[in-house]
């Protein structure tokens, strides 16, 4: 029997001829084949609504060819996608390339190669190894692309071998047996019709299958293709439509009706779709509610913009089974889309795909097979230790991070020998690292996969939702991976690497599949088989919709026609991409049956301009003028109360418009414990006087709650006490050899030999690890700035040589300092130069900065620390103070900034002027200071705690602001 092919353009009621046949017998037991498998879904929802819920089976072409092998007793194995990628691999593997070396060596190298064999298998006539490279050869001749048509030639020869090595069949040589043993038995399959709906092109491997069942089997074969002679908008369907006529199909045209459109919009959304894209199109009608145009800057306005047209729909008559958001590709929004539609509880359907290792399973058991490896690092066993469920208490990973970070421990054998220490063995890391060939690795794996999956649900009886059914599909998807590996290289050597590599690659579907209480977004090919009461076409920019060209990875299109001219052999070759996009957007503006909305954006989200699609000229040209046009700028971060789509932004807009709440003032610890231990405290620390006069949050965290760093910056462990431990030994050192403290240039050389000395000696007592790239360079930088601030040092007049190095009062079994009205500190002074009774004080700071310590900015800044060390050392060494400077030892020029008595000739002439004060300018910097510091101890005392957000961080600004949470 002919094939009977039933054309025309959307709208013609091409599906009521085809599932109206189909329905007209159903006591034949007929087949549907539809695209994909929300088509196939969709279809037998809609055949159970209209009575037929037996009789009729729907299927994609890839089970109708598991139909037909099933009848007619083809028993080929066919391989999974997944195994086919193994076999694809490894054959390029075994290949010898040179040309084709380092594109073999990138990620997307074998799934590029798996595709391209895939079209291979899909051309009419089965393209052999052979043949195809019979053809290459007679396209390259003995040119330039020599080398490139043999290594191609060569993978495929070797992927060939490889599936029958493995006893197995690709997809396409599976579908080609099944009808080779149906055309050698066409009795088997019976008097079956066959009926084809949404689709809109067909492959070669397609067309034999539809030809086969119609002139060898001569059953009746119904088609329905999306077609209408001499429209632009189906130049890219012409081509299927010769090949079906070629085959043998009787075309029945069908005509464009417009009874399926809702009453108000029948006329303008049956205008687009007769007009779009063509050039004779004049006429322009009243777009009404029909068609409507959103504007927005940056995605995620244009996704807000939708979501509230959404629930504006969704809260009259709208179901939202029958809305569809349509992108060119809805991956690309699918994190925006959950965060929106889900904060505007937008019940929304999507088919997406993660790679395994961003699951939270993947995630821990790729970790694994690394942290059983030799190059394992700690950071594999953590996130391993890290898998969700595993550990019954989460914070033993915590501590275990803890500790090898701070000794600087990286491999993950050194972790799991202190996580084994102090926990349990990981007896699992030995198993895999036993495992001597692939099937035992993959079994391993397979069973740790199955604990890692249960852990988090023991003695639970969870029924899983949400992100759990992710999980579940990871776990699914794993499993079956590592079954399939079992199968293809299961009597191989383990080879971690290539599990890791292929177990990296592998892509887990998640999301809700479409269903009719669910807005689907979807992209454009997968709503052509249906109608939605609303249609929004999102992502309308150049490039974007209609895309741009791709090169193919394997052989161009040029490449291709060229030798198909050499040899004969027709590869597929792609249509015009511009003719595709024009269709792809014929079927968004051809698919709403009430409201078609068309959305763009006038930006990105960094406010550059961006280009809109010129479809959308193509849909407003058809128009009159004033169609309702939505837009959302770059700037609205909130909505105006009056158009907040739901509560939670009702109350941001009245939030960000409405009045602010007042700074609360000053408001004081209250917790009479922690009252009375301040109060009752012996001495003060100098340090936290100052951190507390900054910000008394900072004084809060740095000196009540001292909290440990996980992991210590390594410019503070550096440059604190490190950097200070090594400049008291240079001068201890420098006065046992040279007789002087004071560098000079004289024992200027002596002075850097030591230091270096020192800076290699006292690393060892500071765990400063060598391994870490970051510490080794901070102390590379320390070494130039301590040489530097030695040079300094020689390069000055002043007569001072220093007396005291790192002096400690109050601390150990010293007593603390008591300065005048009783106010007893403690503390450390770095350094003090004494010379004819007369003290300088010198505080070593590890930044950069050193102009935020001129005396000048000590009371806008609460900078007394040096004054209080003056007034202790004026006490404690019954010196006279002559100065207090700070030295910021990061600073290129490293002269002291600070406070200096103009009267001491002694003290030389490298001072700033503005640091030079006259002795009562001095006394009253000093008075100064014991006053601040005296007023600082009462409020610390009293517990009176602000905020200061602006001066908190050495560089401003607030240095905890999780802590602090002040609005400014």
């Amino acid at each position: 029997m002919p094939l009977k092919l039933v054309t025309g353009p959307a709208n013609a009621a091409k599906a009521g001829e085809v599932l109206g046949g189909l329905r007209a017998r159903l006591d034949e037991d007929p087949v549907l084949v539809v695209p994909t498998f929300a088509d196939v879904e969709h279809a037998q929802r809609e055949l159970a609504e209209r009575g037929a819920i037996f009789g009729a089976r729907v299927m994609r072409f890839e089970w109708l060819f598991g139909e037909i092998a099933t009848r007619v007793g083809f028993a080929g194995r066919r391989a999974s996608d997944f195994q086919r990628e193994l076999i694809v691999e490894e054959a390029v593997r075994r290949a010898r390339l040179e040309m084709l070396a380092e594109s073999a060596s990138q990620p997307g190298f074998v799934r590029a190669a798996a595709h391209f064999f895939a079209e291979l298998g899909q051309v009419r006539n089965e393209v052999s190894a052979a043949r195809l490279t019979r053809a290459l050869r007679d396209w390259a001749a003995d040119g330039p692309r020599r080398q490139y048509a043999e290594e191609i030639a060569a993978i495929y020869r070797a992927y060939r071998e490889g599936l029958e090595a493995a006893g197995l069949v690709d997809a396409e040589l599976y579908g080609r047996g099944a009808l080779d043993a149906l055309r050698n038995s066409p009795r088997e399959w019976g008097r079956t019709p066959v009926f084809v709906y949404g689709f809109d092109d067909f492959n070669g491997l397609q067309l034999d299958a539809l030809e086969t069942l119609a002139r060898h089997c001569d059953v009746d074969v119904t088609v329905s293709l999306p077609y209408e002679r001499g429209r632009l908008a189906f130049r890219s369907v012409s081509g299927v439509h010769q090949e079906l006529l070629a085959i043998g199909g009787e075309e029945l045209e069908l005509a464009p009706l417009d009874d399926h459109y809702a009453s108000e919009a029948r006329p303008v959304l049956h205008h687009v779709e007769r007009s779009l894209f063509e050039d004779g199109a004049d006429e322009r009608v009243e777009p009404g509610e029909a068609v409507s145009f959103h504007s927005a800057g940056g995605e995620r306005a244009e996704v807000e913009l939708v979501a509230k047209r959404l629930l504006e729909l969704l809260r009259t008559d709208v179901t939202p089974g029958d809305v569809a958001v349509v992108f060119r590709d809805p991956t690309a929004y699918s994190s925006l889309l959950e965060q929106v539609f889900g904060a505007y509880g937008i019940p929304y359907s999507i088919d997406r795909t993660l790679p395994f290792g961003h699951t939270g399973l993947g995630r821990g058991l790729l970790a694994l097979i690394r942290a059983a490896g030799p190059a394992g690092t700690a950071d594999d066993l953590l996130a391993y230790l890290r898998t969700p469920g595993l550990l019954t208490v989460r914070g033993f990973a915590d501590s275990l991070e803890a500790e090898v970070r701070r000794e600087g421990e990286h491999s993950a054998a050194e972790a799991r020998a202190r996580w084994e220490r102090d926990r349990w063995p990981l007896e699992e890391l030995d198993r895999l690292a036993r495992a001597r060939d692939t099937g035992a690795f993959a079994a391993e794996l397979e069973r740790r996969l199955a604990t890692l999956f249960a852990a988090p649900y023991r003695r639970t009886a969870t029924v899983l939702s949400g992100p759990q059914l992710e999980e579940a599909r990871a776990f699914a998807k794993a499993n079956e991976a590592l079954a399939e590996l079992r199968a293809v290289l299961g009597t191989r050597p383990a080879d971690p690497a290539q599990v890791l590599r292929v177990m990296e690659q592998l892509e887990v579907h998640v999301g809700d599949p479409p269903q009719p209480d669910r807005v689907q977004v979807a992209a454009p090919r997968e709503i052509r088989a249906r109608r939605f009461e609303v249609v929004f076409c999102c992502g309308l920019q150049e490039g974007e919709f209609p895309r741009n060209a791709s090169p193919e990875p394997f052989l161009s299109d040029d490449d291709r026609r060229a030798i198909a001219t050499a040899s004969g052999l027709v590869l597929p070759v792609r249509e015009d991409r511009l003719d595709r996009e024009r269709y792809l957007f014929y079927v968004c503006a051809s698919r709403a049956e009430r409201l078609l909305v068309l959305s763009s954006r006038s930006s990105d989200e960094e406010g550059n301009p961006q280009t809109e699609s010129y479809f959308v000229d193509d849909v407003r040209e058809l128009l009159a003028d004033g169609p309702e046009r939505r837009t959302r700028s770059l700037s609205e971060v909130t909505w105006r109360p009056e158009d907040a789509p739901t509560a939670a932004e009702w109350d941001r807009a009245h939030a960000a418009t409405g009045p602010r709440r007042p700074v609360p003032g000053t408001v004081p610890l209250s917790s009479e414990p922690l009252l009375d231990e301040l109060s009752r405290r012996d001495a003060v620390a100098a340090r936290a006087l100052e951190n507390f006069a900054d910000c008394p949050v900072k004084w809060l965290v740095e000196n009540l709650l001292r909290p440990e760093e996980l992991m210590p910056d390594p410019e503070a462990m550096v440059r604190g006490s490190y950097a200070h431990e090594v400049l008291r030994r240079t001068y201890e050192r420098l006065a046992e050899e040279t007789g002087g403290r004071r560098v000079t240039h004289g024992n200027l050389a002596d002075a850097e030999r030591i230091l270096i000395e020192e800076l290699r000696d006292q690393s060892s007592s500071f765990r400063l690890s060598p391994k870490q790239t970051r510490v080794r360079a901070a102390a590379r930088r320390l070494e130039f700035d301590l040489l530097r601030f030695l040079r300094s040092e020689a390069d000055s007049d002043s007569r001072f040589e220093p007396v005291e190095l790192e002096r400690d009062f109050g601390m150990g079994e010293s007593e603390p300092v008591e300065l005048d009205g009783g106010l007893r500190v403690r503390g450390r002074i770095d350094r003090v130069d004494e010379c004819d009774g007369m003290a300088l004080v010198i505080d070593y700071k590890t930044g950069k900065r050193v102009d935020r310590y001129k005396v000048a900015s000590w009371e806008p800044e609460n900078r007394f620390q040096a004054a209080l060390y003056m007034l202790v050392v004026e006490k404690l060494l019954g010196l006279r103070a002559a100065g207090g400077v700070y030295v910021a030892l990061g600073n290129k020029d490293p002269r002291p900034r600070g406070m200096v008595a103009s009267d001491v000739d002694e003290l030389g002439e490298r001072w700033f002027d503005g640091d030079r004060l006259p002795p009562d300018e001095f006394q009253e910097k000093l008075d100064w200071a014991l006053g601040r510091i005296r007023e600082t101890d009462e409020q610390m005392r009293a517990g009176e705690l602000r905020a200061c957000p602006d001066r908190c961080d050495w560089n401003g600004g607030c240095k905890y602001p999780s802590v602090c949470r002040s609005e400014r």
